[in-house]
């Protein structure tokens, strides 16, 4: 079973040689797929010495990247973190293991901070990005997060990421709809550390701003639920 990991970068110089590093040191090695954006910084030249594959995404934002990744991977499973995140060493091990079950389509679990950040922000991450989606899942409703994510490069052909905004709940949702919710799987083990940077002026406002508000206009605004053009 071979692993590609899809990371997508702009700007991230100071993250993505800490990211790429703990993906190249797993302990099974997959295929490092850098998608990045127009950048200002070393970026490129930091994925280019670092991962197997680098592809532009030509300015044409943050969803068409997430299928320029899967289509540029050659892997059967295709998972994603972000570039601030720094994957334990059995992280894709354990995708592997999980992937050995035929039937399961999608997989993901919790964030948890790497580094210090304040204990505000520690107890409402911990509420926000592990207690509450392994609430849901012990409820049978397993929604996928994008910083840590794996699918079958299978089902991306037939259910590509398609939302402007929460293009992660909304694969989920779509997954869902069509009959494949015991297909997915949210693993409470299954942990991703990254950063608080996003979180650090407010981490509620933040939430609120980007999560809920998108979540709404998602679900109950069908004039904007921001979909791509195929």
């Amino acid at each position: 079973m071979k692993i590609s990991v899809v990371v997508q970068a702009k700007n991230e110089e100071k993250y993505l040689p800490i990211c790429l590093n703990a993906l190249r040191k797993q302990l099974l090695r997959p295929e490092i797929v850098v998608v990045y954006g127009p950048s200002n910084d070393r970026t490129v030249q930091i994925a280019k010495k670092l991962a197997d594959k680098v592809v532009f995404d030509h300015g044409k934002g943050f969803t068409p990247a997430r299928n320029m990744g899967w289509k540029a991977a050659t892997g059967d499973i295709v998972a994603y973190c972000d570039a601030d995140a720094v994957p334990n060493k059995d992280w894709t091990a354990r995708i592997a293991k999980h992937f050995t079950n035929p039937m399961l389509l999608a997989l993901s679990g919790p964030l948890i901070l790497s580094g210090k950040s304040s204990l505000n922000i520690r107890l409402a991450f911990k509420m926000w990005a592990e207690l509450f989606p392994d609430f849901w899942a012990l409820m049978g409703h397993n929604n996928i997060w994008g910083a840590n994510m794996a699918f079958r490069r299978s089902i991306l052909k037939k259910f590509p990421f398609n939302a402007k905004f929460l293009e992660d709940y909304d694969i989920g949702r779509r997954l869902r709809r069509h009959g494949f919710k015991r297909q997915i799987k949210f693993d409470r083990h299954f942990k991703m550390p990254a950063s608080d940077r996003r979180f650090k002026r407010s981490f509620y406002r933040t939430a609120i701003k980007y999560y809920a508000i998108n979540w709404l206009r998602i679900n109950f605004n069908r004039q904007a639920k921001g979909y791509l053009k195929a």
